[in-house]
């Protein structure tokens, strides 16, 4: 291993946006960064560049599988809310993302 930090979050069984968001402030946030997130893409952003070891790895567990169902959610302009999602991560590159 490269010593670099691992945060893996599980979207698998993610049948809906709150799902998602249930998973990233259990898997990440709150253990993390600290704090609840309630879906807010901008602080989503926020909550990226939180952890003081940077830069990182951010594992999403299951996000192409979860990817259809949550799609079906909206966001900025009626675009999918997870396509919005993957602009962040590419915004951040402190965190490394890896989409299993």
């Amino acid at each position: 291993m490269d010593g670099m930090p691992e945060y893996v979050v599980n979207v698998s069984a993610a049948a809906s946006w709150a799902d998602v968001i249930a998973a990233f402030n259990r898997d990440f946030i709150r253990p993390i960064c600290g704090g609840e997130w309630n879906g807010n893409l901008d602080a989503l952003n926020d909550y990226l560049s939180w952890p003081n070891d940077q830069p990182y790895r951010l594992v999403l567990r299951g996000w192409s599988d979860c990817a259809t169902v949550v799609n079906q959610h909206a966001a900025h302009g009626g675009r999918p809310v997870l396509d919005v999602v993957d602009e962040i991560l590419s915004d951040n590159p402190q965190a490394v993302v890896v989409r299993s």
